[in-house]
């Protein structure tokens, strides 16, 4: 049996003494081996990854840079602010996790590690990236979010053969005007970050399927954005746009997350094809077929109450505390048994405002009911309100 801190198998003649103590004694103390830990370290011979995190450590050993062999090195959630030299001499490594330490630069010994493809440095401290990481030339995925980054070194682009891209949640305001050399990208993460515009090369990203923009600055999106063909999936949420008929032009896009304004994260609902227009195309009448409760309450936000209640001729039939019944004439068909049109009848729609927010939602009733209070009850599946409070 052995530890999952020391992945497979180490050999103890390549690290020195101290070194080795301190894994023997997060071994001993964790009481990972049955057998002793030399013992363990002599029958293994190749060790592929180093699992070290969540152990509080301060530093690690220039001897780490011994151990050749290794090809994952975890060290996330320690106290780590510097790493050693020697973590250059790593030459398989291919997966390196600083995740949750206390990192305020990466060290430029990093550029050494040729087959490095994984670079998670998620929830440190940097705020700058060094010119020597575009030498890491076989990065594929490169994860900084949770940092204090502003500023995006252009060389960036030259990690030719990188497809993912995590800088979400960072402080940076724009992005190099080169970003769109980096054409293996696929998903980048750029959420919560200070953006007020973006390069119009952006659009040279043809491999992109994934891109998240939400709570940034953006006004606008650029128009080379409809060269993104391979796009599936953007993210807007929190952005005041106003137009997103740029977006009409992406064959594949099937997923959009887009409001006006931040709003919890779990109501990011897909935003119908029909809406990806300028907003102020937006149409009243859009309420009465729309199913989604959050997206009729944003057609509301960006209309408002009284246009619509103008545009639609609603008619106010009761209102009782903070709830409007209205009435909307001739919406409804009916048909008869060869479902053929012989007549319309209303719809009817109850209006609330919520107190805490007051957001206005709006629900269908059914065309019989007259009166708000019987028509919150009936959304409350037959409670009053006044019970409803004390059952819940």
């Amino acid at each position: 049996m052995y530890s999952r801190i020391l992945g497979a198998f180490i050999r103890a003649d390549l690290m020195t003494p101290a070194a080795l103590d301190q894994i023997f004694e997060i071994a001993r103390r964790d009481r990972l081996f049955q057998s002793t830990p030399s013992e363990t370290f002599r029958e293994r011979t190749d060790l592929p990854w180093l699992d070290l995190s969540n152990r509080k450590i301060t530093s690690i050993p220039e001897s780490i840079g011994n151990l050749t062999y290794l090809t994952r090195l975890n060290l996330r959630e320690n106290e780590l602010n510097s790493l050693p030299e020697s973590i250059g001499k790593l030459i398989n490594l291919i997966e390196l996790d600083l995740t949750c330490n206390k990192f305020t630069t990466l060290p430029e010994s990093l550029s050494s590690l040729p087959k490095l493809i994984e670079l998670i440095v998620i929830g440190n401290l940097l705020n700058t990236l060094p010119d020597s990481i575009a030498h890491l030339v076989n990065l594929t995925t490169l994860d900084l979010r949770g940092n204090r980054l502003e500023i995006l070194p252009s060389n960036i682009v030259k990690l030719s053969k990188l497809t993912k891209l995590d800088l979400g949640h960072n402080q940076l305001s724009n992005l190099p005007d080169n970003i769109g050399n980096a054409t293996n990208l696929i998903e980048v993460n750029l959420n919560s970050n200070r953006l007020n515009s973006l390069p119009e090369n952006i659009g040279n990203l043809v491999n992109l399927n994934k891109l998240d923009l939400s709570f940034n600055h953006l006004t606008s999106l650029p128009t080379s954005l409809r060269n993104l063909s391979k796009l599936v999936e953007i993210n807007l949420a929190g952005n005041p746009l106003a137009d997103l008929s740029v977006l009409q032009n992406l064959p594949k896009l099937k997923r959009v997350k887009f409001f006006s304004s931040p709003i919890p994260t779990r109501f990011l609902l897909n935003l119908p094809r029909r809406y990806w227009t300028k907003l102020s195309d937006w149409k009243p009448e859009w309420l009465l077929d729309e199913d989604n409760v959050e997206i009729r309450r944003a057609l509301i936000e960006q209309l408002g109450y009284e246009k619509i209640c103008e545009a639609l001729n609603a008619v106010t039939i009761d209102s009782w505390r903070e709830y409007t019944l209205l009435k909307i004439d001739g919406v409804e068909k009916i048909y008869d048994d060869e479902e053929e049109p012989i007549d319309t009848e209303p719809m009817v729609l109850l209006k609330m405002t919520c107190p805490s927010t007051a957001h206005i939602h709006i629900l269908r009733v059914p065309p019989e009911i007259d009166s708000a209070e019987a028509a919150i009850t009936w959304v409350n599946h037959g409670i009053h309100p006044d019970k409803f409070a004390t059952q819940t």
